[in-house]
């Protein structure tokens, strides 16, 4: 017995990777005493565990200094684009400048374009010189070239080409390479501990902003502007667009509390979980966003089980177990986010008085999200209300590529047949459908639909087998990994279903993220079902060398756009102020800066005409104004009114003004502004 112990503990000391043949042969020698030891089977066990997330199959594409230049910017990505904020005092301006602080989701996609387009620039120039590329299965080769060519070619026909580049570069493009670079990466422990650490830090500060907003620990926080002050949002502005960020980060976070060996981290990170995700994600009234976080979760467990129980017979029974239980966790996440909702003092505040008894909060969040028949003005309402004008529109000439990225601002009041009717939509410019996938069936099409949901599909699809295959080796820290993964994408896309994440910056680092971390998982293992492709390829000549390209364009064009995309917003909130301090001069001179830099937005536009009619009263240049406002945006209303009233009142022109009328109401042709400017012309059937 002494003598096999021995032999067991020099068993243990052996290295976990056996690079000669000498320890090969010792292996052999020992092999058969420690067979017989039901000891070394959970020394087996174990080994297994450990080694199973760190052995890749393909070779590393990208060299260590490459590895981290990209891990650093990567991580500079995920903490600061949640916290930045611009805040400038009096002193800190010069040229006639206010004081002005703002926070919002442009101001983040500048930063989030630049940093972004570093990552990218750095993954293609070392794929360039490396000159070996992650070959892609062709399913999802296909699903990538359908969503890339909707969004092509819905931008080259749509009515405002600038307007539809510059979003497809910050909604389409650039997530998606940023997936493919992250996906290229040589992703050991290390490295994905310090990548999601980053991507939780950053969710992680944000949220205490949340809960300070709340629980008025400081008075720093209050400062902030914020779409609602009684609605927390941290530094985002938008309540819905924080929430939206800080759901998918819960099973991120469960996920890495159970790949993590290190006590002390899976300590903090459960302790990050229960008294700050959870309470700040509860505090944003955001419904689309907990019933995203609690679908998410459901789903991928679900799932996960279901497959577990259909490949049952090709497992060892003693591994079911351990591995239900660790997806039941995702599962008691779930019912976490209600619980705590239901037993927090905050939400049992009663909001009824008298001998009625008290509805609680949650109780009338939740009950709001289904439909009601208070009509279409009721909150329940308002997004089947856009939902159902907007699929009308989609069953159009644009069916198969969408009238282009951005568009259905512009285009919303064209076939807007039920929520022209609401009074909760007249007089407002609707930027965005409430459901992700309808609004990019408008804007790219079936083509681009389809194409979208493929991508995801197939990663998370890959995701599950990919957790299956942990669960027959064993490995219970990769499983939970790639099941947190799952669920935070998961949450992202039912976000999707009842919001815009979409199009919130800080939503889309996070959520592009972990499928790009996911994918290059997945796509890392033997066995790949895909084996009609290759796991890796040499680029020929003219694709490496457009690839090295690329890699150095990108970099100094993504941060002139978000340079203009910065400075269009600085001048814009500057022209704004400037109105509030009743400088007119000033604030049109800072509204025709915000146009030289973003001429494809209609906001300064819109404040131009105002104070060129109103303060300078230059009818002609006016005239000039509401035209390029109008070419811009020809869903602006305001614009149409204003180009009518001054054509028959300034011009006396009836015949201009008839045509204006006309353009009106092809843009609009059931609002009640359309109907009213109908009463102009009497002689109009």
């Amino acid at each position: 017995m002494w003598l096999n112990g021995s032999l067991l503990s020099c068993y243990s000391l052996l290295p976990e990777i056996y690079k000669d043949e000498a320890s090969h042969s010792i292996r052999k020698q020992l092999s058969p005493l420690a067979e017989s030891s039901s000891l070394l089977s959970a020394l087996q066990k174990e080994k297994t565990e450990k080694t199973s997330s760190d052995e890749w199959s393909l070779p590393d594409f990208l060299s260590p200094l490459q590895n981290n230049l990209l891990l650093f910017f990567a991580c500079l990505l995920a903490i600061l684009p949640p916290l930045f904020h611009l805040h400038l005092a009096q002193d800190e301006w010069v040229d006639g400048f206010i004081p002005i602080r703002i926070v919002n989701a442009d101001l983040k996609f500048a930063l989030v374009l630049a940093l972004g387009s570093a990552v990218v620039g750095i993954a293609l120039v070392s794929l360039h010189l490396g000159k070996k590329v992650l070959a892609l299965p062709k399913s999802l080769q296909v699903f990538l070239g359908l969503f890339l060519i909707g969004v092509i070619v819905s931008s080259l026909f749509a009515h405002n080409g600038m307007r539809a580049w510059v979003s497809s570069i910050r909604w389409h493009f650039l997530p998606v390479l940023l997936a493919l670079s992250l996906a290229h990466v040589s992703w050991s422990r290390n490295k994905l501990g310090v990548f999601l650490g980053a991507l939780l830090l950053g969710g992680l500060l944000s949220s205490l902003v949340v809960m300070d907003q709340h629980y008025i620990w400081t008075d720093w926080s209050h400062r902030l502007p914020r779409i609602s002050k009684s609605v927390p949002a941290g530094i985002i502005y938008n309540h819905n667009f924080a929430a939206e960020y800080h759901a998918p980060l819960l099973p991120l976070c469960l996920g890495a509390l159970l790949y993590f060996r290190n006590l002390p981290a899976r300590m903090l990170l459960g302790a990050s979980l229960l008294l700050i995700f959870l309470p700040s994600l509860s505090l944003s009234l955001a419904r689309g966003a907990w019933v995203g976080m609690i679908s998410g979760c459901v789903i991928s467990a679900f799932c996960f089980l279901l497959i577990l129980f259909l490949k049952r017979k090709t497992m060892v029974p003693a591994d079911l177990r351990p591995s239900g239980m660790l997806a039941s966790a995702f599962l008691a996440l779930s019912l976490a986010l209600p619980l705590f909702l239901y037993t927090s003092p905050y939400w049992k505040k009663s909001e009824s008085s008298g001998t009625v008894p008290s509805t609680s909060k949650e109780t009338k969040e939740f009950e709001s999200i289904v439909p009601s028949a208070d009509g279409v003005d009721s909150s329940s309402n308002r997004r089947l209300v856009l939902w159902q004008d907007a699929l009308n529109a989609c069953l159009s000439e644009d069916f198969l590529f969408g009238k282009g990225t951005d568009h259905y601002e512009l285009h919303f009041h064209e076939s807007a047949v039920l929520s022209d009717a609401a009074k909760s939509y007249q007089g407002k410019l609707v930027r965005h459908a409430h459901n992700d996938f309808i609004q990019a069936f408008y804007e790219n099409g079936i083509v681009g639909l389809i194409g979208f949901l493929g991508i995801w599909g197939f990663v998370l699809w890959r995701g599950l087998l990919s957790s299956l295959a942990c669960a027959k080796k064993r490995d219970l820290r990769g499983l939970g990994l790639r099941l947190g993964l799952i669920a935070a994408c998961l949450t992202f896309l039912a976000e999707a279903f009842f919001e815009f994440p979409a199009r919130s910056p800080c939503g889309v680092v996070v959520a592009w993220s972990a499928l790009g971390v996911l994918l290059g998982l997945v796509l890392r293992e033997p066995g790949d079902p895909d084996s009609s492709s290759p796991s890796a390829f040499s680029p020929g000549p003219r694709l490496n060398l457009f690839l090295g390209a690329v890699g150095i364009l990108i970099v100094p064009a993504g941060c002139l756009l978000a340079k203009d995309l910065f400075w269009a917003n600085v001048y814009h909130y500057q022209g704004r102020i400037a109105a509030g301090y009743g400088e007119k001069d000033k604030s049109l001179k800072f509204h025709r800066l915000s146009i030289a830099h973003a001429p494809w937005e209609h906001h300064s536009r819109k404040k131009e005409c105002y104070y060129l009619l109103t303060h300078k009263k230059q009818f002609p240049e006016a005239l000039e104004a509401l035209n390029a406002t109008l070419a811009v945006h020809p869903g602006c209303l305001v614009a149409h009114e204003n180009k009518i009233r001054v054509l028959l009142r300034e011009f006396r022109n009836r015949k201009e003004a008839k045509l204006a009328y006309f353009e009106m109401r092809k843009a609009a042709p059931f609002h009640p502004y359309t109907h009213r400017q109908r009463k102009k012309f009497p002689e109009l059937k």
